[in-house]
């Protein structure tokens, strides 16, 4: 990520991510204490959501590997819309999990529409960042 794209705003979306995660990794581990869980049950979602943040924020490191496109494309608006798409991703993602997270620590139970609603969430916001790219690729392309 370059210095420059480093703004306040993106600073502070990047500190609630991870302060978020954490806050999810430590209610996961109390959960699992406090409600006898399989020990490897709660692993796997350590480790899922580990792996997916560290993948969503390599995606905000290298943002053209998103959609493919060579470096000298993926620059301007394109990265820029690239670099929100992801970091807006990963924050609903990690939101997510931790309202779950919350919800199972206070021994709450969801309704079975929440994770299809984060799912069409998170499908939208790349929909509409997508369709902005693409809209800047074809006008790049008709000059």
């Amino acid at each position: 990520m370059k210095k420059n794209e480093m703004t306040w705003q993106v600073m502070l979306i990047e500190a609630v991510g991870i302060v978020s995660a954490i806050a999810y990794l430590g209610l996961q581990i109390y959960y699992g204490i406090a409600f006898h869980v399989n020990p490897l049950h709660l692993m796997m979602n350590l480790v899922f959501m580990i792996l997916v943040y560290v993948g969503l924020t390599l995606l905000a490191v290298y943002p053209e590997r998103v959609n493919g496109l060579t470096r000298e494309i993926c620059s301007g608006k394109i990265r820029q819309y690239t670099l929100r798409m992801v970091r807006t991703v990963k924050l609903v993602f990690v939101e997510g999990l931790l309202f779950t997270s919350v919800c199972d620590a206070l021994g709450k139970e969801l309704k079975q529409g929440y994770s299809l609603i984060i799912v069409v969430l998170i499908a939208a916001i790349a929909v509409y960042y997508e369709g902005r790219i693409i809209h800047i690729l074809k006008q790049n392309n008709k000059r």
